[in-house]
């Protein structure tokens, strides 16, 4: 048994967009396509802003608006909208008239007083798209969807390894100033130290000697570390560094 179109689920109708000025024409509109979400639209500006914000399956337009033409509102939606049909459901009934809403990307031109079976048979056609043509445009979106992620994915990459590589060349850097630390505490322990020994009495040789020795790794097993040697420990250096 057939579905009756006022079956269809609320999640699976269809967004219409009503740019008409006549509130009695909108009602009458209304009641014809009860199966459809349909939304109003007052004039050319609002109709114009309901189009670029949101979605619809399809434009209904007045040819005659307060604020402008539908010829033009339709051209101004073909330039982001190329597919989404359009209607013209006017007064206007001149020749020329018809023709420029079909040239503006019409599909349909319906006359008022609107015949509104014909009007429910024209608005079924044009929201019905064909199972080619909405595999070939899910394709396509699929395919899009997939490039786009492809290339966020080779971005987001490229500054992980940056990221990494601005890492790396920080851990160097911190490891080259640590180092240079070192050696400055170095350098000042030892003119602290040599100057205590000559104060004390001590010859420079000496105290080359003995230094090297205290600081030096130990080569042989000794007793156990003596005072100087626990205190130097973190500053151990080899002999040849030095000379």
């Amino acid at each position: 048994m057939a579905t009756s179109p006022m079956a269809t689920s609320p999640t699976k109708r269809k967004y219409i967009l009503l740019v008409e000025d006549r509130p009695d024409h909108c009602e009458l509109l209304a009641l014809n396509l009860e199966e459809y979400r349909l939304v109003r639209a007052r004039n050319f500006a609002e109709g114009l802003r309901f189009a670029t914000e949101k979605y619809f399956d399809l434009y209904i337009l007045d040819n005659w608006l307060p604020d402008g033409t539908g010829i033009d509102l339709c051209q101004l939606i073909r330039k982001f909208d190329p597919h989404t049909p359009i209607l013209f459901c006017s007064a206007l009934a001149d020749e020329p008239s018809i023709q420029n809403g079909m040239s503006a990307g019409a599909q349909a031109y319906l006359l008022k007083p609107i015949d509104f079976e014909e009007l429910q048979l024209t608005v079924a056609r044009l929201t019905n798209v064909a199972p080619d043509t909405a595999l070939e445009a899910r394709r396509a979106e699929i395919a899009t969807i997939r490039e786009e992620l492809a290339d966020q994915r080779f971005e987001r990459n490229e500054r992980i390894e940056k990221v990494r590589e601005r890492s790396q060349k920080a851990r160097e850097r911190s490891g080259k100033a640590f180092g240079r630390c070192l050696t400055a505490k170095r350098k000042f322990l030892r003119l602290k130290a040599m100057q205590a020994y000559l104060t004390a009495g001590g010859t420079r040789g000496d105290f080359a000697r003995e230094w090297l020795d205290e600081i030096s790794p130990p080569r042989r097993s000794t007793p156990g570390p003596n005072e100087a040697k626990s205190i130097l420990k973190p500053f151990q250096i080899c002999r040849a560094t030095l000379q």
